[in-house]
């Protein structure tokens, strides 16, 4: 689709002046709803139709029209009827009855059904008084007046939200915010006491109000709801961020970048709306970029394949934003900065012992945790990237992983593993992007010089990292020795990894003592007791007898599965009642990793929610079989 370009020039250059007026934005919004929007509580009942179109294409899957019967907010019907899709969702009172027909519901037609009825949504208000803006008084000026303020979102990203309205008469022009971006509002014509827009303009899509007329003696039998239609039913759209789609992208097609472009920025983003099929339904940008650059990306984006999302069991589509970074030829780019590929490359010809074709070997450690909590051994035998058994034994646990040729098994007792016997095993087995042919995508990368204590090393980081520099719990971080290329520190799932005791094991220098911070447990020790060439190995250890494998090579059927709690814990949050929603980030074992607590802004909330959330436990989610990171939502009242 072509990107929504809007006309943000004549925006910015027509504002008023900073002589005018200043009113905060709060006053102006309710003026704007009590004047403007139609479905106000209170407002006349109204009889709608509309038709949305596409100036592309009028046969998009967009095009279609919308009707709208409404008595109050609490008592209306609404039918939107597109080339793909149709719904009928009547609401009275507390009883809602919805009617889906068709696979996928375009947000951007349904955004629009919104629009005209309500151009001023809730969340966007509430967003625009809590960040206390202001803006010039109407009556004192001529051309559009902006109100706008950059914000970090709960990402830490900076992001924005933009009302722009007529200096003279007040009324809305555009509304930018992270939960809606509107077309321009055009057409203004008095319906009553109100000065409604009929139209949308400047955007592909856009919708125009065919009739509108009063709603005198309504019909009740359209709004009669026989059978509620029960949540596990309705067509969901969840917006996520970007950290969260990234855990369950399946597969990513490259973007095909034209050659000879310049742009001043490093990235340019693209909204998409995945369906609940895992497909990419819709693609658009808001970046400044040409055509060429435009069509590339859109075309990549729009091949990516996602995992099926569930919101409280139900499938769910899913609305996002994607960083795309451009290529070095587009940047000014310091041609002395280095590239993480051949470090990448240094650091497995230097210290890598699982590398396709390398020397057999036999490792024994021991571990324990500095606040006495816990302690145990690490054993693993390795004799190809295929074909290795690691065990770890802590306290009375045993969590054992034995790969073959053709099958990967994982016991241990109970429900779940202990999150920290993983940690363990992750933190002496882990593999570097690109080994055996693994995912690797260099412009992922960014590399600094910076200090590990008085160490100087290069940082080599993925995922995303605040402003603040604080990386997000499923960013990835190495500490590399410029020189050498030696390994001296990981971060991952917020835990820090150093490696200390460095020596040689035939062409390879290997640390023997590993510090982890920031695990299941404050602090662990682990020295590597033991290091050897792997010779006369017994068969028997690879055998599993009465184990299912988790996953074989022969049962890979392009199937999807969700994460499946086994263990949860009741947040408690004494005086505390109200509703948040948690989106919780889920490891490949099936690990909590990360809680991120929406609905309020109130620490004394989010705390004790996070803390009790961050110990629930999973069956992890899979793609093809095999166990992948995942996502689920988690409502708390």
């Amino acid at each position: 689709m072509r990107s929504f370009v809007l006309v943000m020039v004549v925006l910015l250059s027509q504002f008023v002046s900073a002589t005018a007026n200043r009113v905060p934005v709060s006053k102006l919004l309710d003026q704007m709803i009590h004047r403007s929007t139609l479905s106000e509580p209170g407002a006349k009942p109204f009889y709608l139709k509309a038709t949305i179109t596409d100036k592309d294409d009028a046969k998009s899957q967009f095009t279609g029209t919308m009707e709208e019967y409404w008595l109050s907010p609490t008592k209306w019907r609404r039918v939107i009827r597109l080339r793909d899709f149709s719904q009928t969702r009547i609401v009275n009172g507390d009883q809602v009855y919805e009617e889906n027909n068709g696979d996928y519901f375009p947000t951007t037609s349904e955004m629009l059904a919104n629009e005209i009825v309500d151009p001023l949504p809730k969340s966007a208000v509430d967003l625009m008084n809590q960040l206390g803006l202001m803006g010039a008084e109407p009556g004192s000026g001529q051309g559009q007046c902006m109100a706008e303020k950059y914000f970090n979102n709960s990402e830490g990203r900076e992001t924005r939200v933009l009302l722009a309205y007529d200096c003279n008469t007040g009324l809305l022009i555009y509304l930018w915010s992270p939960t809606c971006c509107y077309g321009v509002m055009t057409d203004y014509r008095k319906f009553h006491n109100k000065m409604v827009a009929f139209a949308t303009k400047d955007n592909p899509i856009n919708i125009r109000i065919d009739t509108l007329k009063d709603l005198d003696s309504p019909d009740e039998s359209l709004f009669a709801v026989a059978q509620p239609t029960p949540p596990g039913k309705r067509l969901v759209t969840e917006n996520l961020t970007e950290t969260q789609v990234q855990s369950f992208l399946v597969s990513k097609s490259e973007v095909q970048w034209p050659q000879g472009k310049k742009n001043p920025d490093r990235s340019m983003t693209v909204n998409v709306v995945i369906g609940r099929d895992g497909r990419v339904k819709e693609a658009k940008t808001y970046s400044r970029v040409d055509n060429e650059v435009e069509d590339a990306a859109l075309t990549a984006v729009t091949k990516w394949t996602f995992q099926p999302q569930t919101v409280d069991g139900v499938p769910a589509q899913i609305s996002t934003s994607l960083t795309l970074p451009f290529p070095a030829d587009y940047q000014k780019v310091d041609s002395s900065q280095p590239q993480a590929g051949p470090i990448f490359d240094r650091m497995r010809a230097v210290g890598d012992l699982r590398l396709e074709g390398a020397p057999a070997f036999h490792m024994r450690a021991n571990f324990h945790c500095e606040d006495g909590s816990a302690k145990g051994t690490y054993e693993e035998t390795w004799i190809s990237p295929h074909k290795w058994r690691r065990e770890v034994k802590l306290n009375d646990t045993t969590v054992l992983e034995v790969r073959t040729e053709g099958a990967f098994y994982r016991t241990f007792p109970g429900k779940y593993a202990p999150r920290l016997a993983d940690d363990i095993m992750d933190a002496i087995s882990f593999n570097l992007p690109g080994d055996n042919g693994s995912d690797f995508y260099g412009p992922d990368w960014g590399v600094t010089n910076t200090q590990l204590s008085n160490l100087p090393v290069l940082k080599l980081s993925a995922g995303y990292i605040n402003p603040q520099g604080r990386p997000d719990p499923l960013a990835k971080q190495f500490f590399v020795e410029e020189k050498t290329a030696f390994l001296r520190a990981r971060y991952h799932y917020s835990a820090i990894t150093v490696f200390n005791g460095l020596q040689p094991f035939g062409e390879k220098t290997v640390a023997r003592r590993v510090t982890i911070t920031g695990a299941a447990a404050s602090k662990v020790q682990i020295t590597i007791e033991m290091l050897e060439p792997a010779t006369n190995v017994n068969e028997a250890i690879f055998t599993v007898a009465g184990v299912k494998p988790v996953f074989t090579s022969d049962n890979e059927d392009e199937r999807f599965t969700q994460p499946v709690a086994v263990y949860t814990v009741k947040p408690s949050v004494p005086g505390w009642h109200g509703h948040v929603t948690c989106a919780l980030q889920i490891d490949e074992h099936g690990h909590v990793r990360d809680v991120d607590v929406k609905g309020t802004a109130d620490e004394s909330v989010i705390k004790p929610i996070r803390a009790a959330l961050m110990n629930w436990e999973y069956e992890p989610a899979t793609i093809n079989g095999h166990p992948s990171l995942g996502f689920v939502q988690v409502n708390v009242e």
